[in-house]
């Protein structure tokens, strides 16, 4: 990026014509108007006031679910707010539009790219309309059997034949689900332990609390041609980290210095986590306590991995520890709902699409989803491949999640499997899928009329547009969507009609984690000058903002009174 020196800023921004007199102000952030032809739809009969349950439906009718959505609960709170009763949770049947526009200002970029069809699949109901022909497809499908979880243990290890759900979450935060999805707070007949996926989410946990090099002294990155809880080494250590030998190796690796207790809620936060913090995630006793009774086998791998010194070398860890963690671990428990978030966090790269948090390094999540790719589900991995070409990962109890990077993460559970320990249900899904979407890695980018794409044309999308999306994502610390621009290409040193920058508004919005962002990863000027000759320094300086104040001077950043010094 060409940054010009500062004798031809100086230049332009003398050039400025100055009529006022806050040339040392940091310019105030203004609240983006939202535009008014996008909610004409949501207004009453008369055209004057908002109908609130119009609007809410709206965004419902685009995929988003802003009653339970982490992203819309300060502006729920504030729409609640003009209800005019006592009961906090009361909706108001309407508000004026200036009333909507104040409630609207922390999402007001989000919600304008939401009804302005600019989410990664715009014509949600088209696509859902396809996914529920799908669904409908593979109900009559009544093959394979149910696989018991704990080999002579009682019926609570046993999964529900006839469950069958299908939920999707795009990166965008986009949700559908059908079946026996189990919104929080259903019946537990309607979830699942994590058993296999749990492997999954060790591996890229992993790889981003050590490093990639680091995981793979212990373990393999090729597949072994065998079921997933065959005992098999190759030179010495697991195939893979998605095999039982391998994510057995991967437990052992993380957090080793601690405790029991604190091992196990370090990895339960993490998958919280990956769901959001939002959506269901617990813990089925009953299931642990009859894995460790049952468990001879697995012990019996473990003493041949410690044999092997496939454990951690560095830092002493008990077999009977690893072995009851790994127990627990498995016994976790989710819903299709939830574990489709978990995809979705994977599809954007380790960030949970409905809190913009970085869970795992998207170096981890690359890794893995190439251990997806070639052994994500079993013996049939290769055959996958080859007709469905995305990577999943399956378990025991009946689910498959699949994810397509950049666009969605997605779940089927179905408890029936087939001979190789997969989903029958979730297998025909999947093949369907691609049959109908062009999704399979190497399919053509145009295949006539065959296959839809579903995904946005957000390539005419305007300079203007991105412009503003990144300012006020950088003001407001959206770190999903700075990233999702970044893997476009998308030149963050744009300014405002001001001179302000992302890194001015980032400063002035106190995103620390921003700041980082745009010097380390966009490689943007440090010394942006704006219309007043203020740099990010000076407005971290004026709002006595510390900890940004002492990263931008170590990195080498000047006020503009040094650069326009003559």
């Amino acid at each position: 990026m060409f940054v010009a020196p500062p004798v031809l800023r100086r230049q332009r921004l003398r050039s400025i014509k100055k009529g006022h007199d806050t040339r040392s102000e940091v310019s105030n952030v203004g609240a983006p108007e939202i535009d008014e032809r996008l909610v004409k739809d949501f207004t009453d009969d008369d055209g004057v006031d908002i109908v609130v349950a119009k609007f809410l439906k709206g965004l419902q009718q685009c995929g988003l679910r802003p009653l339970s959505d982490p992203r819309f609960e300060s502006t729920m709170t504030k729409i609640r707010s003009f209800a005019n009763t006592e009961d906090a949770t009361t909706i108001p049947e309407t508000m004026n539009l200036e009333d909507f526009r104040r409630a609207l200002t922390s999402n007001m970029v989000f919600i304008q790219q939401t009804l302005s069809g600019n989410l990664i699949i715009p014509e949600w109901k088209q696509f859902t309309d396809i996914i529920t022909e799908i669904f409908d497809a593979c109900k009559d499908d009544t093959d394979g059997t149910v696989h018991e979880m704990s080999p002579g243990s009682t019926k609570s290890a046993k999964a529900p034949e006839d469950k069958f759900a299908i939920s999707i979450c795009t990166v965008d935060g986009q949700r559908f689900s059908l079946g026996d999805y189990c919104s929080k707070g259903v019946s537990d007949q309607n979830n699942f332990p994590l058993m296999d996926l749990t492997r999954v989410l060790l591996y890229t946990i992993a790889c981003t609390e050590k490093s990639v090099e680091y995981v793979h002294k212990y373990i393999g990155k090729e597949p072994s041609g065998s079921e997933g809880e065959a005992l098999t080494l190759k030179d010495g250590k697991p195939h893979n980290p998605l095999m039982l030998t391998g994510g057995l190796a991967v437990s052992s690796l993380i957090k080793p210095a601690l405790c029991f207790s604190e091992r196990f809620e370090y990895f339960y936060k993490t998958v919280q986590a990956f769901t959001g913090k939002s959506e269901y995630v617990g813990f089925n006793n009953s299931l642990a306590l009859s894995l460790k009774d049952n468990s001879n086998r697995l012990y019996a791998i473990g003493h041949y991995l410690r044999e092997n010194k496939c454990f951690n070398h560095e830092q002493s860890v008990t077999l009977e520890q690893t072995m009851e963690l790994f127990i627990h671990y498995c016994a976790i428990e989710t819903n299709c709902d939830s574990a489709a978030v978990m995809a979705a966090t994977l599809a954007a790269g380790g960030i949970c699409p409905l809190t913009g948090e970085k869970v795992v390094y998207p170096e981890a999540v690359r890794n893995c989803l190439s251990m997806m790719n070639c052994c994500g589900v079993n013996d049939y991995s290769g055959e996958f491949m080859f007709e469905v070409g995305l990577p999943a990962k399956s378990n025991k109890a009946g689910a498959l999640m699949l994810v397509i990077p950049n666009v969605l993460g997605m779940t089927i559970w179905s408890p029936k499997l087939d001979r190789s320990s997969n989903s029958v249900r979730g297998i025909k899904f999947c093949k369907l899928f691609t049959e109908r979407f062009v999704f399979h890695q190497f399919d053509p980018p145009t295949r006539g009329t065959k296959k839809i794409d579903p995904r946005r044309k957000d390539f005419n999308e305007s300079k203007d547009q991105q412009s503003l999306t990144i300012l006020f994502s950088a003001y407001k610390g959206n770190m999903s969507t700075l990233y999702r621009y970044l893997k476009e290409g998308v030149n963050f040193g744009w300014p405002d009609y001001d001179g302000r920058t992302a890194l001015h508004l980032a400063v002035c919005g106190d995103q620390f984690e921003v700041v980082k962002f745009l010097i380390e990863k966009c490689h943007v000027d440090l010394n942006p000058l704006d219309r007043w000759e203020n740099t990010p320094l000076d407005d971290a300086a004026k709002y006595d903002f510390q900890q940004i104040m002492a990263y931008l001077t170590k990195r080498g950043a000047q006020k503009g009174a040094e650069l326009t010094a003559v």
